[in-house]
């Protein structure tokens, strides 16, 4: 029987966690749904829980999505991440809502520059031709 080479590491990643988020974190397969409220643990569950995957080989760097839906929330989820990793979160796509979705689209559309960024700042004179607004479809 082969031993896991960072079973060291897994005893101490589980060994802060309450019950509950020990549960999750060693969730089998399939989807969970985690319903908490503000301030409960809810990063440290889901940056534990990426560890854990990369511990234990069931997950790869790029196999690995955690969406959020701010920019310093997805910042401290990396740095997090990364400080139980030991290592970079290269290759996982841990960011916001938004990151995501514009990453799709530049992929897709075959070129960076084909997907134009829109904020509430951007002027009219950057915007698209009405033709192309989300709000004409």
């Amino acid at each position: 029987m082969a031993v896991n080479p960072h079973a060291e590491h897994l005893q101490e990643l589980l060994e802060d966690l309450n019950e509950p988020q020990r549960e999750a974190v060693t969730h089998g397969e399939g989807p969970l749904l985690i319903l908490a409220g503000a301030g409960s643990g809810k990063t440290r569950v889901l940056t534990h829980r990426i560890a854990f995957l990369i511990y234990t080989d069931q997950a790869q760097a790029g196999e690995i999505l955690a969406i959020t839906f701010t920019n310093k929330a997805a910042q401290e989820m990396g740095g997090r991440v990364q400080r139980l990793l030991g290592r970079s979160t290269r290759g996982m796509w841990l960011m916001t809502f938004h990151a995501a979705c514009a990453r799709i689209l530049r992929a897709e559309a075959g070129s960076p520059s084909a997907v134009p960024m829109l904020s509430a700042s951007t002027s009219s004179a950057t915007r698209p031709p009405r033709s192309m607004r989300a709000s004409q479809l």
